[in-house]
């Protein structure tokens, strides 16, 4: 199994990046297909998807209100 990176993100969405080939796998090159995570990553931020539909909320807005 060829080896993965995985990335934990706040929202609990997981991305994988690739690492490294396995034996049979490095011989060609070419990625075997099964998966096998190498490590696990804890992102501390949400992922570009839930960034993307779910913007923080902007600081600019409360700014210019005068106390």
């Amino acid at each position: 199994m060829c080896k993965y990176y995985a990335h934990a993100f706040l929202c609990k969405h997981i991305t994988f990046s690739f690492a490294t080939f396995c034996d049979p796998a490095s011989m060609i090159q070419t990625r075997c297909g099964e998966r096998s995570i190498w490590q696990t990553i804890r992102m501390e931020e949400y992922c570009d998807d839930c960034k993307a539909y779910y913007p923080a909320p902007s600081s600019s807005a409360h700014s210019s209100r005068r106390r």
